[in-house]
Formats: structure tokens, sequence, C-alpha cells
């Protein structure tokens, strides 16, 4: 996936601020696409459709000093082998949460899963 495409998506819904971080990922059990993008003042997430980056439209948008991710990202491996998914908890800023799945494609990358969240956990600082 292109960083282009992922900016593009977010871009009507930045106002006058900086994106410091654009990620494509899969919601849930993962039957829903969306991008979730930070910026130096907000953490956005975009609904996007299933098997290309769109912007289908804004889901929400927090102050980023009000958003969290969960201490420890959980990696699924099945028969000892990592499998490319990592699921990250986020509570949003009216306390709710939900589970992100941040891959950069849908069949095998488990490297590039892996510098998604990294690059999400250092843009992120609250933890719960």
């Amino acid at each position: 996936m292109i960083e282009s495409e992922l900016k593009r998506a977010l871009h009507p819904h930045l106002r006058k601020e900086t994106l410091k971080v654009a990620l494509s990922g899969y919601l849930g059990a993962g039957f829903r696409r969306a991008v979730l993008g930070v910026t130096d003042r907000r953490v956005l997430l975009v609904k996007s459709s299933y098997w290309s980056v769109s912007d289908k439209g804004l889901l929400w948008a927090d102050p980023l000093d009000e958003v969290a991710l969960g201490n420890r990202p959980r990696e699924l491996h099945m028969s000892g082998a990592y499998t490319g998914n990592t699921y990250v908890r986020i509570r949003r800023a009216d306390g709710s949460t939900f589970r992100l799945n941040p891959r950069t494609n849908f069949i095998g990358g488990g490297d590039g899963t892996r510098r998604s969240v990294e690059t999400l956990y250092s843009s992120v600082k609250g933890r719960f």
C-alpha cells in the first residue's frame, strides 16, 4: 500500500494540522477497513473501502492527549508462527474502546505490521 493513498484518504479531514502517522487497519474481526491518522493535535479514524484505500467518511476524531493505547499489542500466532496479525486496543476520548489490526496488506507482511504497530505506539503516548 502506498503512503500517498493513506494521506489522500485523511486529507479532507485535517484542520491546518501536521499529519505524523497514516496507517491502514482492519477493525474488530477484520470485516471493516479504516485509515488511522495521528496529527500533532488529533487522532482520526476514516472509514475506507475493504479492498482499496479510499475515504468513505470520518468515523471520529479525538484530541491526541485523550486517546490511549493498550499497554501491549497482541500478536496472533498459529502453530508457533506469527500470522502477521497484531491487535491494538485503542481507548477514545469518550472512554469507549475498539480493536485495530494495523496490517499493511491482506496476506502476509508480518514485518510491515510490526513496523506499523511500533510507529503507532511511538506517536500516541497515552496507555491504559
